[in-house]
């Protein structure tokens, strides 16, 4: 949460004296503000895009869970930072008192389901929800709440004569959220009174994304290696609220609001790797924006597991994952052996009559002398 505590030290102002409404440094929040939205809208519609599965098919109508746990980072681009006015932001370092960028966890889980002809879809949702009274700074504490959900199809080709396979799939993704901040903050009047000030700051955004993937990937064993570019088209905007309210009638407050729609076209590189066991498989992946701002700077990596059962395969609800053979050895082994026609059936054998055996002549177990 790097990025709360910019936000912190910005709205310090230890060096700022005013004794009534200050218009420069109203306008520097509302400039600020407006840079911070821009930031977090393109580097956010870039997050949204993100929609990796697996690369292996998924065979039958079986659904296919999985999980993953993901990063992504938010590049900031200092040099569209905004000239300052007021002298004490400046001393503050204007555009350094933000981090070059702020880091987005993200834990997502797919269900895939095989369709017909090589097919096959999936549904997504992630969640990232920081604990209640998280500190970002000592003075100040963040709560962050974002979900998505997404849905898409792929379909598979080639893969025969050693060739790779070729899967080109179509994506949906809704990504919404929230942060807010509060947090108590001293300014220094004439240097001689200080007063606390109460910090809220509101970053709010809501987003889609519509996406076309073409991977290549080729399986050695047990190991998948892949390798494709994506293309996304965002639609949506993120708002950013700065507001300062002072505690005291010598300092005015001060707010700053502003709003950005994301760049609409964004591409990217995917490349990453499956390790696939009869029972079980992991995955990891990594994407790095390709098309659009901020270049190279972008990217997301996400590490999951597939889990071992499928759902919904033949009368029962969750099928263990079935090893290649079984099947094929349990009917070799359940099915009746069928007689041979063309060989004599065996002659039958005579068993001899057994006589009746004559009983011993029985041995006292004691004698008794008198």
């Amino acid at each position: 949460m790097k990025l709360g505590a910019a936000i912190a030290a910005v709205l310090l102002m230890s060096s700022v004296t005013a004794r009534a409404a200050n218009p420069s440094l109203s306008d520097d929040f509302t400039s600020m503000s407006q840079w911070l939205s821009h930031e977090m809208a393109q580097g956010l519609a870039f997050n949204a895009g993100s929609n990796f599965d697996p690369p292996r098919e998924v065979k039958g109508w079986a659904l296919q869970p999985d999980i993953s746990l993901g990063v992504g980072r938010i590049p900031f681009n200092k040099s569209a930072f905004p000239n300052l006015t007021v002298q004490a932001l400046q001393e503050q370092g204007g555009s350094n008192i933000f981090p070059n960028g702020t880091m987005f966890p993200n834990l997502a889980l797919h269900l895939r389901m095989g369709l017909p002809g090589r097919r096959d879809a999936y549904f997504r949702f992630a969640d990232a929800t920081t604990p209640p009274g998280y500190k970002i700074s000592p003075t100040m504490t963040a709560q962050v709440q974002t979900n998505s959900y997404g849905f898409g199809a792929r379909q598979h080709f080639f893969g025969e004569d050693e060739w790779p396979v070729l899967t080109l799939g179509g994506h949906y993704n809704h990504v919404r959220g929230r942060t807010r901040l509060k947090g108590l903050f001293n300014v220094d009047i004439d240097n001689n009174f200080k007063a606390d000030s109460e910090l809220n700051g509101e970053i709010d955004w809501n987003l889609n994304s519509f996406g076309l993937t073409a991977v290549a990937h080729k399986s050695y064993d047990a190991w998948t290696p892949f390798f494709g570019f994506g293309y996304n088209y965002a639609t949506g905007s993120v708002r950013a609220k700065l507001e300062l309210k002072s505690r005291t009638f010598l300092i005015s407050d001060v707010t700053g609001q502003g709003s950005e729609h994301p760049e609409q076209s964004q591409g990217r590189w995917i490349t990453g790797v499956q390790y696939a066991r009869p029972s079980w498989s992991a995955f990891f992946n990594a994407e790095l924006k390709a098309l659009g701002q901020l270049q190279y700077r972008s990217w997301i990596a996400q590490i999951g597991f597939a889990l071992p059962y499928e759902i919904g395969r033949g009368p029962q609800i969750i099928y263990k994952k079935r090893i290649p053979g079984a099947e094929a050895e349990k009917k070799e082994y359940s099915a009746p052996k069928k007689l041979d026609e063309d060989k004599p059936a065996p002659e039958p054998k005579i068993r001899k009559r057994l006589e009746p055996k004559k009983p011993e002549s029985a041995q006292p177990d004691m004698i008794f002398l008198q």
